[in-house]
């Protein structure tokens, strides 16, 4: 992993991909954080034929989802603020092929009192658009509050 440090302090945000990295759901997977930084995060997945197939053979939904809401949790949580997803919404657009590896790009459009906005890209290694995310996470209170309402990326 390479973790791109720049808006919390580095430790702070090379702790967060790691610990998201790291945890039994990620290793099941295979998930992993290539880049983060505050209000952005970047995942991959690499697609394999025992654990991300369908019954028609092809991708399972549920792995494209899984990259996508890694990517959030990085994201959502590197604002120095605890974050959780209340809601998603997914486009499937197109079918990856197994083998291969996808990566989902999340940004942070809007940082509020209570709630974040997140949209995301899974693309795969030609940059080809496989599916698009709408994300809400919810920021847990107690949580410092950093630069609130601020639009962070365009």
């Amino acid at each position: 992993m390479t973790v791109r440090r720049t808006g919390n302090s580095p430790s702070d945000v090379e702790k967060l991909a790691n610990d998201s990295d790291s945890s039994s759901f990620a290793q099941l997977l295979g998930l992993m954080t290539i880049e983060a930084h505050r209000g952005y995060a970047l995942s991959s997945l690499r697609l394999s034929e025992k654990k991300h197939v369908n019954f028609h053979g092809g991708t399972h939904g549920a792995a494209i989802f899984a990259v996508a809401d890694h990517a959030c949790g990085v994201c959502g949580n590197s604002l120095g603020r605890k974050a959780v997803l209340v809601n998603s919404s997914m486009n499937y657009i197109a079918n990856p092929v197994l083998g291969s590896t996808v990566e989902a790009e999340a940004r942070m459009i809007h940082e509020g009192n209570k709630a974040g906005t997140m949209l995301v890209n899974v693309k795969d290694s030609d940059g080809k658009l496989l599916a698009h995310c709408q994300a809400t996470v919810y920021f847990l209170s107690g949580s410092e509050n950093n630069k609130k309402g601020e639009l962070l990326h365009k």
